[in-house]
């Protein structure tokens, strides 16, 4: 017996996540993602055991890329409690226009689609919903800490809760084609107000 194919698995997954996220889960099979991947079905089937199964694997990854956008920024405190918000809401209105077709957010987009059927979805996207409002939180309190601005922990947490929501706006926004500066208006006008509100 001859000795399996290998592939790039890294690219096999940016393949997926391409078709899932431009046509949606129910609408891209299995197939397709072996004809735009150049991987065989029969490997498919034998890495993920089902099509939800590498769309779990997809999702997975692309969670924890937003994660990694709320995580991001300057290194050290932001200038104050406003900068700190507008950087985060900055990067997602800068993730949105990189998309040509204003695709949305494939988390956002898997919860409208998928949430009621399968949850594990639902649960992937809430840890991650959680581990961005946590790092957020951490930005603000390193901030507030080292400008001297009283800021409770509740507080905080609330703070990075309502930015992580104005994003989720930002992004629902964009897929509707709102003009990039308006889109920028909008996260420069929630900083304000979620820094009045901390």
């Amino acid at each position: 017996m001859g000795r399996p194919r290998q592939y790039d698995e890294q690219s096999l997954l940016d393949t997926a996540q391409e078709l899932f996220w431009t046509r949606g889960y129910d609408r891209t099979s299995l197939e397709e993602v072996a004809t735009a991947s150049g991987v065989g079905t029969s490997s498919l089937y034998a890495r993920y055991g089902s099509k939800l199964g590498l769309f779990l694997r997809v999702f997975g990854r692309y969670c924890a890329a937003r994660v990694e956008l709320a995580s991001g920024g300057p290194a050290g405190p932001s200038a104050d409690l406003e900068t700190a918000a507008a950087e985060y809401l900055d990067r997602v209105v800068a993730d949105c226009l990189s998309y040509a077709d204003r695709r949305g957010c494939l988390m956002l987009n898997s919860i409208a689609e998928l949430g009621e059927r399968f949850p594990e979805v639902l649960a992937v996207a809430d840890a991650a919903i959680d581990e961005m409002e946590t790092a957020l939180t951490a930005r603000l309190r390193e901030t507030a800490d080292a400008r001297d601005i009283t800021l409770s922990p509740e507080d905080a947490r609330r703070a990075a809760e309502r930015t992580v929501l104005a994003s989720q706006g930002i992004v629902q926004l964009s897929r509707l084609r709102v003009p990039p500066e308006r889109l920028r208006d909008l996260a420069a006008r929630s900083s304000r107000l979620l820094a009045r509100s901390a």
